[in-house]
């Protein structure tokens, strides 16, 4: 069990490095859930589990100073007891939303700790020793992971057990009600995140893909197509479908303006 939860932090630490990092999606909860079941040797309810925290947190974001619920940890955590005490993806979206809204405190303590290499890292910019700037950018993420990681290796370590000893108690009628719960939340995912992306042009690409699924049948993969390609081809009609023709002079000058000001807005 110590070996499985020293393996289930390492997926935290790969997370929250590239949430901190490159972006390569790696922290998205299908991507932790399905590495959590692999570690824990069972990989479908890895990804059944991750697959609906997904679908309950697409809408989940970090918008100037807002600190989001901790996916990362959420996910990890209620996937591993999710698996660990045999009760699937029920006890794991369970336990999984609890989870992110704590561990989110933790997140931003983190961050407030993180303010003292920001100030180290002004003091080295103002002696001009750019090196230590990279060392303290590094120290401030290995807090953040710290945080983040310590809680997940306890929770895999201890919880297990527990979890399934609670969920032994739970009469049926409550076990039956977070099924449906559970099957209810992504659905509040998708609204979170057609709240953030719906504007007033946008309806009619919500219409094309209603249109799909519920009159022609299309499967998500089927759909997902048809929208690579509406994609491409709104691309293609902005820019005159590909054509040569340079924009004109007043347009490049109007756009080089922006950048500037973007730039010096910093």
């Amino acid at each position: 069990m110590f070996v499985q939860a020293l393996l289930v932090a390492l997926v935290g630490i790969i997370a929250t490095i590239d949430y901190n990092g490159p972006l390569f999606m790696i922290h998205r909860p299908l991507v932790t859930g399905t590495l959590t079941g692999l570690v824990l040797g069972d990989m479908t309810q890895g990804v059944i589990i991750g697959s609906s925290l997904e679908l309950m947190w697409l809408g989940v974001t970090g918008i100037g100073g807002y600190t989001p619920p901790d996916t990362i940890s959420g996910a990890i955590v209620g996937t591993a007891l999710g698996i660990l005490s045999g009760q699937g993806a029920t006890a794991g979206i369970a336990i999984a939303v609890p989870v992110a809204v704590v561990t989110q405190q933790l997140d931003v303590l983190a961050k407030t700790a993180d303010i003292a290499f920001v100030k180290k890292a002004d003091a080295a910019a103002e002696r001009g020793d750019i090196s230590k700037i990279g060392l303290y950018q590094y120290a401030s993420l290995g807090i953040i992971v710290l945080f983040k990681v310590v809680p997940i290796f306890l929770a895999v370590l201890v919880g297990g057990e527990y979890v399934q000893s609670l969920f032994d108690m739970i009469p049926d009628v409550v076990m039956k009600g977070l099924n449906v719960a559970g099957g209810l939340l992504p659905a509040i995912g998708f609204g979170m995140l057609l709240n953030m992306m719906l504007k007033k042009k946008m309806w009619v690409f919500l219409l094309v893909g209603f249109i799909a699924s519920a009159f022609l049948g299309m499967s998500t993969i089927g759909i997902t197509f048809v929208g690579v390609a509406v994609a491409y081809l709104t691309v293609m009609m902005g820019n005159g479908f590909g054509s040569e023709t340079p924009a004109p002079v007043a347009a490049q000058t109007e756009s080089a303006s922006n950048d500037d000001d973007e730039v010096y807005d910093l």
